[in-house]
């Protein structure tokens, strides 16, 4: 049974405005933890998907020398495949345009590029 805010009378679950007032309506359904909380359900995202890189290079590298260059790449694929799914989903429920995920990543990847090897001497 949900209510309208405006004028108190009982409306449809899946009603847009109100009968009654003609207000329009919010989602009156409740919202999840992940829904409240978009900022850390990313986050908890990206480290999900490290914690699952880790195990994923732990499995498949057993020469200890490897399993940093394993680790990297798995997680980078592993992240990749989690993080566009999440951050559209968590821009959609923000409202924002999706060009958001392409701004991300190409900072990511400028960040990457701009890495210097040292060199020992």
């Amino acid at each position: 049974m949900a209510f309208c805010p405006s004028c108190g009378k009982t409306v449809g679950e899946d009603s847009t405005f109100c009968p009654e007032c003609g207000n329009q309506l919010l989602d009156l359904k409740p919202k999840s933890w992940f829904e409240r909380h978009l900022n850390w359900t990313m986050v908890l995202a990206w480290v999900g998907a490290t914690v699952i890189s880790l195990f994923i290079a732990l499995l498949l590298e057993s020469d200890p020398l490897m399993l940093e260059d394993a680790f990297y790449g798995v997680n980078f694929i592993v992240t990749l495949a989690v993080s566009i799914p999440v951050g559209w989903w968590v821009l959609r429920k923000k409202n924002r345009s999706l060009a958001w995920l392409l701004i991300c990543w190409t900072v990511f990847f400028l960040l990457i590029g701009n890495k210097s090897s040292t060199q020992e001497q």
